[in-house]
């Protein structure tokens, strides 16, 4: 397979980053209904529960991303989507930090659109970079 000039990325990583912003916008309600139900009958093992099902989600949703985007085949049996979703979960937190400075420093509805669309890019670059680590191997390399 032959390498993609960075230009024909740009788009693809904006691409991955508005569809994963956009579902798990909508997939976010459907989680907090399914912690606060957890967290109300199991408390701190409901919190949990809740947290696994949280990084299922956020790994399953990236899997089939990375395969829609990319056709980029990831594993995706409940470990390698727990693991992924953790992983994940974690760098895009830490990517968010200069966001949310920026945001706390200006904050304006100008500001929220700007860094909503600058982060488009760097949340496809980071989702579809982690979700590398899980590339499915095919088994004619062997």
């Amino acid at each position: 397979m032959g390498e993609q000039p960075q230009g024909s990325l740009i788009p693809k990583y904006f691409l991955h980053g508005i569809l994963f912003s956009i579902l798990f916008l909508g997939l976010a309600f459907f989680w907090a209904l399914i912690l606060a139900a957890l967290v109300a009958i199991g408390l701190f093992i409901g919190l949990i529960i809740g947290l696994l099902v949280l990084f299922l989600i956020i790994g399953g949703l990236n899997v089939a991303l990375t395969d829609f985007v990319w056709q980029i085949p990831i594993k995706s049996d409940w470990k390698s989507l727990l693991a992924h979703g953790f992983v994940l979960f974690m760098a895009l937190l830490v990517v968010s930090v200069p966001s949310i400075i920026i945001r706390l420093a200006i904050p304006s509805i100008v500001t929220t659109i700007v860094l909503f669309i600058v982060y488009c890019f760097i949340d496809g670059f980071v989702a579809k970079n982690i979700a590398g680590y899980w590339e499915e191997e095919d088994e004619e390399d062997f």
